[in-house]
C-alpha cells in the first residue's frame, strides 16, 4: 500500500475508533457513514490526501475525547491543523444569556467568523461536511432544518477562499443550501 492510501486508511481507522458507537442524530445510522461521505466528496473534488484524511477526522476534536496533540502525534501538524480549522470554537456552555440559555445565533456567528479565516483547504472540508449534513437534516431533521439552513446560507457566503480556489465544491454546497431553502419555503 502506498503512503497516500496508508494515510487515508489510517485516518479512517482512527476516526472510526474515536467515534466508536456514535450515531447520526436524525437517522440513527453509524456516525462513520457521515465521515465516509465527507471523505468521498473530497476525493470527488480532487482534494489532496491530507485534506481527505482531515475529512475523515474533521469531527474528532469536537465530538470525541481526541485532542489536537493526539492528531499531531498520529498524523502530523498539517492534518491536525486542518481539523482544527473546521472545529467549532464556540461551545453550548459559553455565550449564554443571564438566564443560562445558550445563544445559538451568537455561537454560530463566532464559528462562522472563525471558518472565514480558515485556509481554502479547510473551507473545502467544511463544504463537504455541509453537503452531507444539509441533505441529512433537510430530509430527516424536521423543524430543526428551519434553523439549520439559514445558518448554512450565511456560512457558505462567508467561505470566500474555497469559492476562489475550488469553486466547484463551493458551488455544489451553495446550490444545495439554496435548494434546501426552496424546499422549506414550499413546505411552509
Amino acid at each position: 500500500m502506498d503512503r497516500v492510501l496508508t494515510l487515508i486508511r489510517t485516518a479512517e481507522d482512527f476516526a472510526r475508533r474515536a467515534h466508536g458507537d456514535q450515531k447520526r442524530k436524525f437517522t440513527g445510522e453509524p456516525y462513520w457513514h457521515h465521515l465516509q461521505e465527507v471523505a468521498r466528496t473530497l476525493l470527488q473534488y480532487s482534494a489532496t490526501p491530507d485534506v481527505v484524511a482531515a475529512g475523515w477526522l474533521h469531527d474528532t476534536i469536537e465530538d470525541t475525547d481526541t485532542s489536537y496533540k493526539d492528531l499531531v502525534l498520529a498524523f502530523g501538524p498539517v492534518v491536525a491543523g486542518l481539523v482544527v480549522e473546521v472545529t467549532d470554537v464556540s461551545r453550548p456552555d459559553i455565550c449564554n444569556t443571564p438566564e443560562g440559555e445558550g445563544n445559538r445565533r451568537l455561537r454560530k456567528e463566532i464559528d462562522r467568523q472563525f471558518l472565514a479565516g480558515a485556509s481554502w483547504r479547510g473551507q473545502m472540508i467544511k463544504c463537504a461536511d455541509m453537503l452531507s449534513n444539509t441533505a441529512d437534516i433537510v430530509a430527516n431533521g424536521g423543524g430543526f432544518a428551519r434553523i439549520y439552513v439559514p445558518e448554512k446560507k450565511a456560512l457558505i457566503l462567508s467561505l470566500e477562499k474555497v469559492r476562489t480556489a475550488s469553486y466547484p465544491i463551493w458551488r455544489e454546497a451553495y446550490d444545495q443550501v439554496v435548494r434546501a431553502e426552496q424546499r422549506l419555503a414550499c413546505a411552509a
